[in-house]
């Protein structure tokens, strides 16, 4: 590393503070982040550590650099994670092991002594092995267990921290996840705060939730005041002028043209600064730039002295790339190679880039980041010669395949496969061609939207076509031939030949068995055990199911999304306390688990525990302030309580997160009648009953609606329409109420007796009886 010059700028410590005291993590409108913006080299970092420095009071300042490229795909946290996990290893493990299922799979190589559970079957199978692959919202949950790792970890330390992120402009996806749920959640900043460093003007993202302060250009002033503390030979007047407009205010320029000063490069105004660097290396000899490229290298690129930068962007291309080789040829098989991907992208060929960077690529892929994971490497995408590099087996192969397995389960079916038929075209005897196959099945009968069973069919057939007459010799044949059966098992399934897809799954569960045993391709054989279970539930043979899913559960004990299935089959069929009892595994065993939570929602208010579904309902409303169903259940809750105003806030929410959601509306409608909005709430109903035009309650609703604003008529055939779609008996009998009121005797008799069908509550039908014979007899 190059000697550092102090760029520290007294000047804007006062600003510093003032945007400090906008903090307010109590305040959901205030700012939670200081946001210090310049361009680069103007002295933040300096600036900010200085006023730290000086400020009254303990605390722990960390620094960070946020580039992802250079410090990998948790860059910025990573400091402030590493910290509090080596403490509370020692002081505090039970803080480690609440948030372990998310620790160990956002850091897979990271062991723990605190750690308590083993990991489930995807995370220690080996790579070509894994034929499960995290959902893409994963990434949330595990950042979520982290975050309340940290804030458990903060709440009990001795003395408040301060993060300081610098390239904060550089952060992964990943990263920014992470910033965007402190800045959400709040709780965090009570005892942390953050201060993101970023070159130029910040993203909208970051500004959102910050107090800014920008860093102006040095005055005349201050850079002569930084020469002088420097140490270098006092500048001319003029000189020390030419010198600022050179800089173009930056204290890093500045530091760097007073050495190049030093070497006796004048400093004429008519040069440009990156022609001054240039003079001053072509001084310094082969050796010494050698050796500092070396160190630029060695150090992942992180150096931003622009002596150092320059230097290694004017050196001859070969050379150069001939260091980074050597690093990643140190890193090679080490865990930090995923950290440091600026060696693989500084390869000159982009071919090589792509080959480099597979098994980082893999391993991003695997934890389940997806986001960081395209940002790194959809350029490479879009190349159509790299999708077809030789030879079809090899790792770089195996990217694009993977990347086509992530596009397909985002929904983006349509995007991947015209690159599988590429694959299959260029490559028919790989040993990846039944991966192909089988990811072409999946993407059009699974994924594709609508699915097209005859495609995928046909894909699933030529699979084990392909397997049984050109990979006899395949080291894994019976394992992939049950994996492309359970293919063709799953769209039997969707065809409704549920009795082909059970003995489809069975058999090949039963061949795994006995060929491999319990041990080997043993995630393969718990998925497939598991898609036997879904059969048997889908076939209503639920004691057979619950006996399997016993049996998936025993294979892959610390899966926690097994546990909640089988709670989810249990709550339909009214075995509410062993739901709960598998309710409880599974969140224990994953990261938080919003969809465990919403479901054990759900059971909840089966029960009548309004408390409980609350809290379980606002549980996910912390974890995915997305999720509509939250709300809406929340709405539905509040409402019942007589909590109108909060009832709207809650089904606001769920209308804004599903637009199309008619349940939502329908009960929104209610609220707004219940706070005599009745404009409103008809809107909200008709809106109800565009998007679910089977949903009964919601043209009940608006029918009552139209009858209160006075437009009977209006409103009957909406009564119609309920009635035409269930069968409950307040429906009958709200038309047959209506129909007495316009007159129609007759009708409103036959709707009587309808309801009767239906089991309305016999007291009240008398009463309308008893009117409807009083309105006969008036009319005689």
């Amino acid at each position: 590393m190059t000697a550092h010059y102090s760029r520290v700028r007294p000047a804007l410590f006062a600003a510093l503070e003032s945007a400090r005291g906008q903090l307010d993590p109590e305040s959901p409108d205030a700012p939670v982040f200081i946001l210090v913006t310049s361009p680069d080299g103007g002295g933040k970092a300096d600036t900010v550590r200085a006023w730290l420095e000086a400020a009254d009071g303990d605390q722990v300042v960390l620094s960070a650099n946020g580039d992802k490229v250079t410090h990998g795909y948790f860059a910025g946290w990573q400091a402030l994670f590493d910290q509090a996990l080596d403490d509370a290893e020692v002081n505090a493990p039970e803080l480690v092991a609440a948030a372990e299922q998310s620790i160990k799979r956002l850091f897979p190589h990271r062991e723990s002594t605190a750690f308590q559970v083993p990991r489930d079957l995807t995370g220690v199978a080996n790579r070509d092995e894994r034929t499960r692959f995290y959902f893409h919202e994963y990434q949330d949950k595990l950042l979520n267990g982290v975050y309340e790792f940290l804030d458990g970890y903060l709440a009990a330390a001795a003395a408040p921290h301060t993060l300081v992120i610098d390239n904060a402009e550089r952060l992964s996806p990943t990263a920014m996840r992470m910033l965007d749920i402190v800045a959400r959640r709040r709780t965090l900043c009570r005892r942390l705060t953050i201060v993101l460093l970023v070159n130029g003007e910040p993203d909208i993202v970051l500004a959102e939730h910050a107090a800014q302060v920008a860093v102006p250009p040095l005055t005349k002033k201050e850079a002569r005041d930084l020469v002088a503390a420097w140490g270098f030979p006092a500048p001319t007047a003029k000189q020390s002028d030419n010198l600022w407009r050179l800089a173009q205010g930056r204290p890093a320029r500045l530091a760097a043209l007073m050495r190049c000063a030093g070497e006796r490069v004048s400093m004429p105004d008519y040069l440009t600064f990156s022609t001054h660097v240039d003079l001053y290396l072509s001084l310094l000899g082969e050796r010494s730039r050698y050796d500092m490229l070396e160190r630029y290298v060695g150090d992942h690129c992180v150096d931003d002295d622009p002596i150092a930068v320059r230097n290694y962007e004017t050196f001859d291309p070969g050379t150069r790339e001939r260091v980074h080789r050597v690093v990643l040829a140190g890193l090679a098989g080490d865990p930090a190679e995923v950290l440091h991907p600026v060696h693989h992208l500084s390869l000159n060929n982009v071919s090589d880039q792509m080959v480099a960077l597979a098994p980082l690529s893999i391993s991003l892929q695997e934890i389940g980041l997806y986001d960081t994971w395209f940002d790194l490497f959809s350029r490479f995408w879009a190349d159509s010669q790299l999708r077809t590099l030789p030879g079809g087996g090899q790792e770089h192969n195996l990217v694009y395949l993977r990347m086509a397995f992530v596009l397909y389960s985002l929904g983006l079916a349509h995007v991947c496969i015209p690159y599988l038929d590429v694959f299959y075209q260029h490559f028919p005897q790989s040993l990846y061609t039944p991966t192909v196959l089988y990811s072409q099945s999946m993407a059009h009968g699974r994924y594709q939207v609508p699915p097209d069973l005859v495609t995928a069919e046909r894909f699933a057939l030529l699979n084990l076509e392909k397997i049984e007459s050109e990979f006899q010799d395949h080291p894994k044949r019976e394992y992939i031939k049950v994996f492309a059966e359970n293919a063709l098992a799953y769209i039997r399934a969707r065809q409704g030949r549920l009795d082909e897809a059970l003995k489809l799954c069975t058999e090949g569960m039963d061949r795994m068995q006995k060929i491999y045993g319990d041990e080997k391709y043993a995630l393969h054989q718990s998925i497939l055990v598991y898609n036997t279970a879904q059969i048997y539930e889908m076939v209503k043979d639920f004691p057979r199911a619950y006996e399997v899913y016993q049996r998936t559960i025993s294979l892959d004990p610390n899966y926690g999304e097994y546990a909640n299935d089988l709670a989810n089959m249990l709550q339909r069929t009214g075995e509410f306390d062993e739901a709960l009892e598998y309710y409880e595994r599974a969140i224990k065993l994953c990261p938080p688990y919003y969809e465990a939570h919403l479901n054990r929602a759900r059971l909840h208010v089966q029960r009548g525990d309004s408390a409980a579904a609350e809290r379980d309902f606002r549980r996910v409303v912390e974890l995915k302030p997305a999720e509509a169903r939250a709300h809406l259940g929340l709405g539905v809750l509040q409402l019942k309580q007589g909590n109108h105003a909060e009832a709207l806030q809650s089904l606001d929410a769920a209308v804004y997160h599903d637009p199309k959601n008619a349940q939502a509306w329908s009960n929104r409608g209610l609220v707004l009648t219940e706070l005599g909005r009745q404009e409103e709430a008809e809107e909200s109903l008709r809106t109800a009953v565009k998007a679910g035009p089977k949903l009964a309650e919601a043209y009940n609703n608006l029918a009552q609606v139209l009858y209160a604003t006075g437009r009977p008529e209006e409103a009957l055939p909406f009564l119609d329409d309920a009635v035409r779609l269930s069968d409950d008996p307040d429906y009958a009998y709200n038309r047959a109420f209506l129909r007495l009121e316009l007159g129609d005797l007759a009708g409103a008799e036959t709707d009587l007796d309808l309801a009767a069908q239906h089991g309305a509550d016999a007291e009240e039908l008398s009463d309308l009886r008893a009117q409807l014979l009083s309105a006969a007899n008036g009319t005689r």
